[in-house]
């Protein structure tokens, strides 16, 4: 069972990691680029969702690394 927890809060922290970094991405563009009002709201969107994206990779990343101590 701990291997499996090892590769799921790997795989959880990787994702945790991409949303970040693409989240970061859009946020730069988005300062960078005069965008039209209709893309900005699109851009808008995006960002929510991907910060919704980050706090749910978070959240499972943070459930695994503590079943992992509980059990370590």
């Amino acid at each position: 069972m701990g291997n499996t927890l090892d590769l799921a809060a790997e795989l959880l922290y990787a994702r945790w990691k991409r949303a970040v970094d693409i989240l970061w991405r859009e946020s730069v563009r988005r300062r960078q680029k005069s965008i039209e009002k209709q893309e900005r709201a699109r851009s808008a969107r995006r960002l929510r969702n991907l910060q919704r994206i980050v706090r749910r990779a978070l959240t499972d990343y943070h459930r695994i690394e503590l079943e992992r101590q509980r059990r370590g």
